[in-house]
């Protein structure tokens, strides 16, 4: 072929090109995104298939692992942490709310939607959901985002890990039944019901759930709730050598201990979690450990006193008030950490005078028992303390990933590391 015949063969391809562009365009013109990533098959019988893309979007995926203290208001009580990790992962331990934030509409979609730089109504997934106990101020805010679960909300929860006792039966609080929000608690065990009527149940992992007992019985209450309770977080895994621990994305959490019969009252049922990376920064989350339970942790890891006064950061149990005594924060070594204090401000701001003995707390760990001393020596913007009735952000919607801006982010983030 000389290169006249080349030259309009080649011209002859291009116009072919050009003229195919435009039924292209047309074929893919107002159909989403999503739908578009897909591998067109060729043969009739070939399987069409979605390429693999981060589900939690490319931007979450920065090789940080990031700690958030949540509160979307400085009044509520409640304890709220959220974990990106390094790949775009999302951890969820507790984030329950009570107080102003009880009947208003869940925040924690548009929160998660801001840590991972996604959209209003962007798609993600929350790998493993933690709950330390029983109280509406850890559990609720899950219970309300189950409940009225619908697909157009565009999240999903992979795993739920937690141990409660069933009330009455293996375990009865001392304080009676008013200690154990059960009005509460009983939304959340149907709201279990009623996510897995939309997204199937498939597991739990670590748990040996037979598939078999996958699919809810025709006329079950509480179905999931009930197999999903103590299926990983149980004395028997506890007991295995090594402990328990589970690993996402190179995250470690370690479960150190679980309610037990003889447990004082709701609070002192708390599962106490470690979570490590890459053996550095430590955290020791206690939920609302009381002080039966926290010194029950000590004697465990007498022995082994590293596990606990290893860690960096320390969650200061029950919201930094009537939880662990003196001998506990002294024995873990609590002053020489960064102290996490999940409490509003009304109980933050106590003397003496109060119901609340938060000034104690803070003496134990080297703060002055006069909150106003905290603030007035400069204490509140070093670093090691963070409080989340002081944050100097909190957004304006909390259901909006407009309002979870970069400020109210920063002043809410309690350590990024790689």
């Amino acid at each position: 072929m000389n290169d006249l015949n080349l030259l309009a063969v080649l011209l002859a391809a291009m116009a072919f090109v050009i003229g195919l562009v435009p039924v292209l365009c047309a074929c893919t013109a107002g159909v989403p995104a999503d739908d578009r990533n897909i591998a067109v098959g060729t043969g009739e019988n070939e399987t069409v298939e979605p390429l693999s893309t981060p589900v939690n979007g490319p931007s979450s995926a920065n090789g940080k692992v990031e700690v958030y203290q949540l509160a979307p208001e400085k009044n509520s009580l409640m304890m709220s942490y959220v974990i990106k990790t390094k790949e775009g992962k999302i951890i969820v331990i507790d984030g329950g709310i009570d107080g102003e934030g009880l009947d208003a509409s869940p925040y924690l979609p548009a929160a998660i939607r801001a840590i991972l730089g996604l959209g209003q109504n962007d798609r993600f997934e929350i790998d493993a959901w933690f709950l330390t106990h029983h109280h509406k101020d850890h559990f609720w805010e899950l219970a309300k985002m189950l409940k009225d679960y619908k697909e157009s909300d565009n999240y999903v929860i992979n795993n739920f890990y937690f141990a409660f006792p069933e009330i009455g039966v293996e375990w009865k609080s001392s304080a009676g039944d008013k200690d154990h929000d059960l009005e509460h608690a009983k939304v959340l065990y149907a709201a279990f019901d009623h996510y897995y009527s939309v997204v199937p149940f498939k597991g739990i992992e670590g748990a040996d759930i037979p598939e078999s007992d996958w699919k809810k019985p025709e006329g079950s209450e509480n179905y999931y709730y009930n197999i999903i309770n103590g299926c990983v977080i149980n004395d028997e895994n506890l007991a295995k050598e090594g402990g328990l621990a589970l690993e996402i994305d190179g995250l470690r959490f370690e479960i150190l201990q679980k309610w037990e019969k003889k447990c004082q009252n709701v609070n002192s049922t708390s599962t106490v979690i470690k979570m490590s990376y890459g053996g550095a920064h430590g955290f020791l989350f206690l939920g609302d450990s009381y002080t039966d339970n926290a010194t029950r942790l000590m004697k465990k890891y007498a022995e082994d006193p590293e596990v606990l006064s290893g860690c960096e950061y320390i969650q200061m149990g029950h919201h930094g008030q009537n939880g662990p005594d003196k001998k506990f924060y002294k024995t873990v070594q609590a002053e020489n950490m960064i102290r996490l204090w999940p409490i509003p401000a009304w109980v933050w701001n106590v003397d003496k005078s109060g119901p609340y003995n938060t000034y104690q707390t803070r003496k134990w760990v080297g703060l002055p028992e006069d909150y106003r001393e905290f603030e007035a020596e400069g204490l509140d913007k070093t670093g090691r303390d963070f409080v989340t009735g002081l944050y100097t952000a909190f957004p304006a919607d909390p259901t909006s990933v407009e309002s979870w801006n970069e400020d109210v982010l920063n002043a809410q983030r309690v350590t990024s590391f790689e």
